[in-house]
């Protein structure tokens, strides 16, 4: 069987395949999604193979001077100019990007810094040699640029840390009279320090979290030893929980002794039966270099038909609704299959599933949940999120979650863990953390506490507004943090998001309301197909609101995602839609969404079915909310699930096991085999003993 279909799914659900391209329109050259896709797959950072790496973060001087004076048609033959340019200086082996309007990087697989600055310099001089002139006109309208320049290993050893040191360098070029070139370590800290001084905000992580990343190592050990654990972190919208998670996944990447995945669960999915334990299986098959076809193919397939209910990919079909005399066992063989298909994707290792929201998480994921933490095919790390009160706002009856809570503490391992407010210590911790040999008004870690009442988003956000007032400097080797002026620091939460907001332009504004209507992890694409925009007006606003601080970047499988900063800031931007403007968004969000459901691109249609119940189409939302009652009714029965979820690993084909016999011999082969390893180092290769 084929499952071609299945692995572009895989990597484009949820996305919208039309813009997933990796070459500028405009240009011809590379774009930033085949940077990011670059860096991703063919860069082996923890090797030296593809050292030296070199990257140049190239910004034009006064771009919107061009197009303020000559007009945005002036300002495309400029960047088409620049493109022909970097063409010219790549070589053999450089890389031409156009990064975001008028941004662009050049990549130098295996070229040291001196040489990339040699390719900047020549770079530098034929804008002056060939410069730009309108076509048509044959005015020469004067065109300069600054450039940062960065190496790995030296500068960095990380995408993130390359792209630092070269937009620091830029950003030094920029402050000393552009027209120029710097590269990553000639920089005067004085100049830059805004910058090193946000970098380092953005990566400091979390502090006064100590108790809870214990906790979460006691749970790995325990996993170690063979012991499935669910820890849940609760709290009120930001006080942390999101970065908690996030910097659990982040220690444990590269660790080959677990399976290790993060996903989110999703209000809009309205509890949709499976939809988080798809997304669980998506990203799990995502991480496997074959994408799951091995496993796949040793299913029979009747797993794969069951399977199918849920992926309809797998078959090539769409899948149809049983026939009602078949419904008990059609549910139950899909639960079934997704139980023994799980443990097989990821080879019986360890597993560690780190899962944000659980508040909204289905009732058939947390089913399936309780199984493979119970069993013992599988040792499974379950570590959540959930709001505090998770008796949401407008449910009749408690969600899934707190019924699972009710359900099974007794006979799972089950850990609650409430995160508290960051005290005055947990504040002084994080500031130093930051802003190594910080000077800074007495009693001031005492006022940031009872200003941010510990919330550490908020906290964050007023340390982000320190910066960029400048009210942090750097003087020598110390920052200094100068007495600040009555009533300098907000009020709340909401005031600083509000004034970040007031400063985006006009087309800022709507692409964020659209961003908080689409709601969270945002693929770039869906934001730029949505709106009906060049993606390189979306990047420019995108970049933008993360130098602000409202949203983050990442790259996920051929598309950077968006996400707020936090879901305070989230539902805050939300908030400040007028609801005439709000219900309109949602109607064309739906119908956008429509058409990539239609293409089976969108995995189900509660999400339709949440935009248009928002909209006037009252039509389309009984529509979409009674294929999403079919779907429910088709593949799950929470009655029906009582009775078979005790009973459905047992046998679960985990390949040849030893007999009872057989027990009692693996310690000697262990410590025979560890004899012959010990040899095979210690005696010369012609020894006896090498054979033997």
């Amino acid at each position: 069987m084929q499952y071609q279909e299945l692995i572009n799914f895989l990597q484009n659900v949820g996305k919208d395949p039309s813009r997933l391209v990796f070459e500028d329109e405009l240009t011809g050259i590379h774009n930033r999604r085949f940077l990011r896709s670059y860096l991703e797959h063919k860069v082996r950072w923890k090797g030296d193979e593809d050292y030296p790496l070199s990257v140049l973060v190239i910004d034009l001087d006064r771009f919107k001077e061009v197009n303020d004076n000559h007009g945005h048609a002036t300002g495309d033959q400029v960047l088409t100019w620049i493109a022909a340019l970097l063409k010219d200086v790549a070589g053999e082996e450089g890389l031409p990007i156009r990064f975001g309007g008028d941004e662009f990087m050049m990549l130098l697989p295996h070229t040291g810094k001196a040489d990339a600055r040699a390719v900047a310099d020549r770079l530098l001089q034929l804008t002056r040699d060939r410069p730009f002139r309108i076509r048509d006109a044959g005015i020469v309208v004067p065109i300069t640029m600054s450039i940062g320049v960065a190496s790995a290993p030296e500068d960095a050893q990380s995408s993130r840390g390359l792209f630092h040191a070269a937009d620091t360098a830029v950003y030094h070029a920029k402050q000393s009279g552009r027209d120029q070139a710097a590269a990553a370590g000639e920089v005067d800290p004085k100049r830059v320090f805004s910058k090193t001084a946000l970098h380092r905000l953005q990566m400091t992580g979390i502090a006064g979290r100590s108790d809870e990343l214990g906790i979460v190592a006691e749970a790995l050990e325990g996993l170690s030893d063979g012991h499935s654990q669910l820890l849940v972190f609760e709290g009120a919208p930001g006080i942390g929980k999101t970065t908690l998670l996030d910097t659990v996944r982040r220690n444990l990447t590269g660790d080959e002794t677990f399976f290790v995945t993060k996903v989110a669960a999703d209000q809009q999915e309205a509890y949709r039966p499976y939809y988080l334990a798809t997304r669980i299986l998506v990203s799990l098959l995502n991480q496997r270099e074959d994408k799951g076809t091995e496993v796949l193919g040793r299913m029979s397939e009747q797993e794969v038909a069951y399977l199918s209910r849920i992926l309809p990919q797998l078959s090539g079909d769409e899948s149809t609704p049983p026939e009602e005399n078949e419904g008990s066992q059609v549910r139950q063989g899909i639960f079934s299959a997704l139980a023994r298909f799980l443990p097989r994707v990821v080879e019986f290792r360890p597993l560690v599933l780190i899962i944000d929201d659980l508040q909204f998480a289905d009732e058939a994921t947390l089913l399936l949940l309780h199984v493979l933490l119970e069993r013992n095919e599988l040792t499974v790390f379950v570590c959540g999120s959930a709001l505090e009160a998770l008796k949401l706002s407008g449910e009749i009856e408690a969600p899934p979650l707190e019924r699972f809570f009710a359900g099974n503490h007794k006979d799972l391992s089950v850990r609650r863990a409430k995160l508290q407010p960051l005290g005055a210590d947990d504040v002084a911790e994080y500031l130093t953390g930051v802003f190594p040999n910080l000077q800074m008004p007495d009693g001031f870690e005492l006022d940031l506490t009872r200003t941010s009442q510990g919330n550490p988003l908020f906290l964050g956000e007023i340390i982000r507004k320190l910066v960029t007032d400048r009210k942090v400097t750097l003087v020598g080797q110390e920052w200094v943090i100068e007495p600040l002026e009555e009533g300098y620091l907000p009020r709340s939460l909401e005031e600083i998001v509000t004034e970040k907001i007031a400063a985006l332009d006009e087309e800022g504004k709507q692409l964020l309301e659209r961003a908080s209507t689409l709601g969270e992890d945002i693929p770039l694409s869906i934001l730029a197909g949505s709106a009906d925009l060049d993606e390189n007006r979306v990047l420019e606003f995108l970049d933008r609101a993360e130098a602000l601080g409202l949203v983050s970047l990442d790259f996920n499988i051929n598309d950077e995602v968006m996400r707020f900063l936090g879901k305070r800031v989230l539902d805050i931007s939300y908030g400040t839609i007028d609801e005439k403007r709000r219900v309109g968004l949602h109607e064309q969000i739906g119908n956008y969404q429509e058409g990539l459901y239609q293409d089976r691109v969108l995995p189900s249609a509660s999400l339709l079915a949440y935009h248009f119940k928002r909209s006037a189409n009252e039509e389309k939302a009984r529509r979409y909310e009674q294929i999403q009652v079919s779907y429910t009714q088709s593949v799950f029965n929470s009655d029906e699930a009582a009775n078979y979820t005790g009973e459905l690993l047992d046998e679960v084909d985990t390949g040849p096991r030893l007999t009872p016999e057989s027990l009692p011999l693996l310690p000697n082969v262990l410590r025979t085999f560890m004899s012959a390893v010990r040899n095979i180092r210690l005696y010369p290769p012609d020894s006896k003993a090498i054979p033997r």
